[in-house]
This record gives structure tokens, sequence and C-alpha cells, in this order.
């Protein structure tokens, strides 16, 4: 078969490797879709690891079972998280699934740029999910982006009447906007630079979008000016600059939680303003990943329209273009999600 070898951000080889088969307990899904997350263009990340079949997003149709399999068979349509907990250990026993010491080390083999992948047993019976008929394969690879928003709103305990600020737009925060919309939550305000990107902010429902000032007690001051108050109840920092985490801090209020979903470079480090935190009472909160709950919650988003699974796909690309697909993603501009098209990259239909 063929897959997508990353070795390096600009290096990306369409190569040949054996096709997986099914041992017992497993299954083997002929690869439809994938979707390109942000993670796969962290070279600091990947490179170390190269080469390396990258894409955690995948979706497509079991071609194989092996013994013992049960509740699946060949033909269905499947989306499989890539990483999942033992449900056994002191870790899943507290409920915290993704610090599980298995679900790092798990993952489908080789990876979602592939022709095929291989799903382990605890894939198979903890977080392999059916597609319905009405969803999409290109919907289905939202599900794990989505999934990791939906964690983050685990960690928080958001309640509706809360007044949030979302810091970033790209298609993470705008899923996060849309989500809190599904939950009830009214109050939403965006930051961000990009007027691109401000626009689709206004469409996902966000009540205000705005571009941060570089004089903070001036924005706070506009805040009060506008909504009648000045400091938020949640601020999630969608974005990886170390900047939008200190304003992130600065705009959280008395008792709030200030939550940082993306990673910065390892050599980058946050000002932490402890004495400004310790009087406010804050928590910071930190999120990685997503459990077998909150995929099961995304499909259900998904499916039942909540989310517009559709409207965040702005680029398809051949599995020969996976480079493009990182360079567009890196690129920003008018660009959400790139997502690779597998099964049609044979003959172009892209």
């Amino acid at each position: 078969m063929k897959a997508a070898v990353y070795y390096t951000n600009t290096d990306v080889r369409v190569e040949e490797m054996p096709k997986p088969t099914a041992g017992e307990g497993e299954i083997v899904v002929k690869t439809n879709a994938c979707g390109v997350c942000v993670a796969d263009t962290m070279e600091w990340y990947n490179k170390p690891k190269a080469p390396v079949v990258l894409g955690h997003e995948a979706v497509g149709v079991i071609e194989e079972i092996g013994k013992n399999v049960e509740g699946f068979q060949v033909g269905d349509r499947v989306f499989v998280h890539h990483h999942v907990a033992c449900m056994s250990c002191e870790e899943c026993r507290k409920g915290k699934y993704t610090l599980c010491p298995q679900f790092k080390a798990t993952n489908y083999k080789p990876g979602g740029f592939a022709e095929y992948f291989k799903a382990g047993p605890s894939h198979v019976r903890t977080d392999t999910l059916k597609l319905p008929d009405s969803m999409s394969f290109e919907e289905a690879t939202l599900i794990e982006p989505l999934a990791c928003v939906l964690h983050g709103i685990e960690r928080l305990h958001v309640r509706p009447s809360e007044r949030i600020a979302v810091i970033g737009t790209g298609t993470i925060g705008l899923m996060l906007i849309e989500a809190l919309k599904a939950y009830g939550v009214t109050d939403i305000v965006a930051y961000e630079r990009s007027p691109w990107r401000q626009k689709m902010a206004e469409k996902k429902g966000a009540k205000a979008v705005r571009e941060a000032d570089a004089d903070l007690d001036k924005e706070l001051k506009c805040l009060e000016e506008t909504f009648g108050w000045n400091q938020f109840d949640i601020v999630c920092v969608m974005a990886k600059d170390i900047k939008a985490m200190e304003i992130g801090m600065k705009l959280t209020g008395k008792g709030g939680k200030l939550l940082l979903f993306a990673t910065p470079d390892p050599e980058e480090y946050l000002k932490l303003y402890v004495s400004e935190a310790f009087f406010k009472e804050m928590d910071i909160l930190l999120t990685y990943s997503a459990n077998h709950n909150n995929t099961r919650e995304a499909l259900r988003l998904i499916s039942s329209q909540k989310v517009d699974a559709k409207s965040y796909i702005t680029h398809r690309y051949a599995m020969n273009e996976v480079e493009q697909a990182i360079a567009r993603t890196l690129g920003r501009g008018e660009c959400l999600k790139c997502i690779v098209k597998v099964e049609e990259s044979e003959e172009g239909e892209v």
C-alpha cells in the first residue's frame, strides 16, 4: 500500500509499505480521509520520530476483521480515535482517561495518511465509532478535533450564564464558540487579529469580536463601556502564542478560570503573574487530547447539526500533497481545516 511518510515539514514522501493485517481483536480500515492537525505541523515534535506516517483524524471503511471482534463487520463506516485509555488503572478510576499511562502510547498503525491503518483491540473495544449514514466522511474527520474542544469544556465545567472569552479563532477556537452556543452560552467574546477569521467568529455566534488593545487597561475600559462588565468568568486561549496567554491572564476575572489549549514550542516560557492570580483566586487549567466520552459527544453534535462540520473544511489535498497541506495549515491566511482525501488520491479527484 501507499503512505505519506514524514521526514520534515518540507519532506513528505509517498512510499510503499506492507498493508496491515488484522490480528485477534483488531480491525483494518481502508482510509477515506484524514484531517491535518496543527500537531502534524510541529516539526520539533515530529522530526525526532521520523520517518513516520502522521495523521490521527482518520475515517474510513472496515476492510478486515480479526478473530473475536464483536459489534463490527466488514463494510462498516467508522471513526477510530488514535489514543485510548486502559479503563482499569488509577487514572482511569478517577475518570482522568487522557492521563492513563496507556493513552499516549496507543495509536493506530501506521497513521491516517496511508491507504490502510490497523486499530488494536483496545481501540476496537473503547473508541471505534460507527458513522451514521447521514454523516459524510469529510464531516467525520472533524470528530477528533471537536472532541478535543469538548474535553476542554469538560475541564471547565461551563455554565450557560458564564461570560467567556475565546482568544484565537482558528478551527479549534471557532469550534469552541459553536459548541458553547450549543450548550446555551450566550456571552462569548472572541479575540482575533485576522479580519477573515473575525467574520467567521461572528458567523459562529460570538457576541462580539475584538482585537485586544496593546494597552490592557484600555481594553478593560472598552469592555466596561460596551457590556457593563470588564472581565470574564472563563478565558480560553486557543493560540500557542505566549503573548495571547499573558493577555488571557489579564482578562480573567476574580474567581475565574484560564484555559490554555495549545502548546508553544518547548523552549518558550509563560511569565506567571503569581500575585495577580493569587488575589483573583484564579484557576489555570490545561487540556490535552480527548477521551471516549468526548468523541461520542462530538459525533452527536455533528450528526445533529449542532456543529456544522462541513463549514470548517476549506482545503482538500491528495496523499502526495501532504507537504502542501502542512504548509497551508502553518500559513493560516483564509484557511481553517485541511483534509487529505486518501481514497481519491490515486485518481486525483480531490
